[in-house]
């Protein structure tokens, strides 16, 4: 390719014929017309203007191939001359500006309110040099992100939160505090934090003056390098909800984070959006329970598409306790992107049970960092991918420091041939983390053939006086469970009802209200049923 440059260039072109004698013998195989060395001035002179027109043709699209590199057998653009024309013909190029468009016009017709706009600044610097992530992405391999990327986000429409109930998500624990946000907006009408109050609990907003201190905290361990959807986030927040345990305070009831979502028209391929974002500070020996509902607002078709893009920060100084339940039963025409991000300091203890029943796209990015000696990390997460759906886990834990413990369980069920499970655990045992006991399973059923899961659990350790174990199975039904509980006179139905029931117990049995249990169990019903998997009462 530079050769053919530097012939253009002399005005050369085409080029003198090989004098290698090989290369001799294919372009003779090419015809008698290919003209020898010696007749190549005298053909060029004798060339008529239609000729010498096709051969500034040829002249100019080799040019334009040179310039813009050619791909190799992989389909990899190969490296491009260094010349002034290279940039205009880079194919690449033309995605890039697509994708940076796409960005910036969600950027654009989300609009953030005043209250997070230092974090609107730094968010948007990182988005000028960010790109939608693809296949090709290692972290997006398996994820779908389609239902996304071909819609317009477009700010949800205040008028549609008018009349949104909430009598649905409740809990039945007393002075149980409830933070409602609606679109990704703090609802202080339907909220009730007097049960906080009474605790010492301080639950704020950004834009109601939440104490600078702890913002200030949080910020300081906000994780470098934040998925593009997590920056988005910050670029698009309308405000942010702060809630801060005080060192030594331990509220009896739970605080009940409560998200809902309306859907508006999607006409010309709008979505309606919101980017809820949440942060949570638990001072030294304090300890809280934390529940977390994602849902569409009443009133919202079963089919109803929008986009929830939330994140969660939560800060645990020493001696810290926290457990953390989410549900998201989001509609199965919606796409729901979620990040949250731990951090804790020296014994602390961090307890997670998660359900994921909802959305056509369902996509959790967590990410915990162990700052100190003796702190428990468990997590726990349950997935149900029906029809049309892909639910997707990415985890990372990391550990820096002596004699830390992680346990993660993740569960997953794909119930309709074009469901598909994701699950990509990651576990960072540094050096200095020595006598770390870290463990992490991921088991999966597929009830219908076809069904798809990917599951990638990853242990990377550099220290050296460890217990570290991971795994993974994916498989159906058993026949030897189905077989046993049939020869106790089940039949076959009710048999395989129960062990489909008895998978997802485990994770269930973690969420820890009764009330929100029942209603889990009724999702989790509801959404089998849809794929005509019954299970008994």
């Amino acid at each position: 390719r530079r050769q053919a440059v530097h012939w253009i260039a002399r005005g050369t072109y085409p080029p003198p014929a090989p004098r290698h004698a090989a290369c001799e013998h294919r372009t003779q195989r090419q015809g008698p017309t290919v003209p020898s060395p010696t007749s190549m001035s005298s053909v060029r002179a004798a060339t008529s203007p239609a000729s010498a027109a096709a051969a500034a043709a040829r002249s100019a699209a080799l040019t334009r191939r040179v310039a813009g590199g050619s791909r190799g057998a992989h389909g990899r653009r190969a490296p491009r001359t260094a010349t002034g024309a290279v940039a205009s013909a880079d194919a690449s190029v033309d995605v890039a500006k697509v994708e940076d468009a796409w960005i910036a016009g969600s950027l654009e017709r989300c609009a953030s309110g005043a209250g997070v706009e230092a974090l609107r600044s730094d968010a948007i610097a990182s988005l000028a040099r960010a790109r939608v992530p693809n296949s090709r992405v290692e972290d997006y391999r398996f994820t779908d992100l389609a239902p996304l990327i071909i819609s317009k986000p477009v700010a949800a429409d205040p008028a549609a939160a008018a009349d949104v109930d909430v009598a649905t998500w409740t809990l039945a624990a007393a002075d149980a505090t409830r933070v409602v946000l609606v679109d990704g907006a703090y609802s202080p009408e339907r909220s009730d934090v007097t049960g906080a109050g009474k605790a010492g609990v301080v639950v704020s907003t950004v834009s109601l003056g939440a104490s600078s201190e702890v913002i200030g905290k949080v910020s300081a361990a906000r994780p470098g390098g934040a998925g593009v959807f997590a920056e988005m986030n910050a670029a698009t927040a309308s405000d942010a909800v702060v809630i801060d345990v005080p060192a030594g305070k331990a509220p009896s009831s739970p605080i009940h984070i409560v998200q809902l979502s309306t859907s508006a028209s999607t006409k010309d391929g709008e979505m309606s959006s919101s980017a809820p974002r949440v942060a949570v500070h638990v001072g030294e020996g304090a300890s809280v329970s934390i529940v977390e509902e994602f849902a569409a607002a009443g009133g919202v078709l079963a089919d109803g598409a929008y986009w929830h893009n939330g994140v969660c920060e939560l800060v645990l100084e020493k001696g810290a306790k926290v457990t953390h339940t989410m549900v998201q039963a989001q509609t199965r025409a919606a796409v729901h992107t979620r990040a949250t991000y731990l951090t804790q300091a020296e014994e602390s203890e961090y307890k997670l049970a998660e359900i994921n029943v909802g959305g056509k796209l369902g996509r959790h990015d967590l990410g915990v960092t162990q700052l100190g000696p003796r702190t428990n990390t468990e997590l726990a997460c349950f997935n149900l991918a029906g029809e049309g759906q892909c639910l997707d886990l990415h985890s990372k834990v990391t550990l820096d420091h002596e004699e830390g413990t992680t346990d993660q369980v993740h569960k997953c069920i794909v119930s309709a041939a074009s469901g598909r499970g994701v699950f990509d655990g990651n576990v960072q045992v540094n050096r200095l983390a020595q006598r770390t006991d870290a463990g992490q399973i991921s088991r999966n059923l597929l009830l219908v053939p076809k069904a798809t899961v990917n599951v990638k659990p990853n242990l990377q350790i550099v220290a050296d006086d460890v217990v570290c174990t991971h795994g993974c199975t994916v498989s159906d039904l058993e026949e030897e469970g189905l077989f046993y509980l049939q020869s106790r006179g089940l039949s076959p139905a009710t048999a395989r009802s129960l062990l489909v029931a008895g998978f997802g117990l485990e994770i269930v049995s973690k969420v820890a209200h009764d009330d929100l249990k029942g209603r889990v169990g009724s999702l989790v019903r509801a959404s089998l049923d849809r794929d005509d998997v019954v299970l008994v009462a």
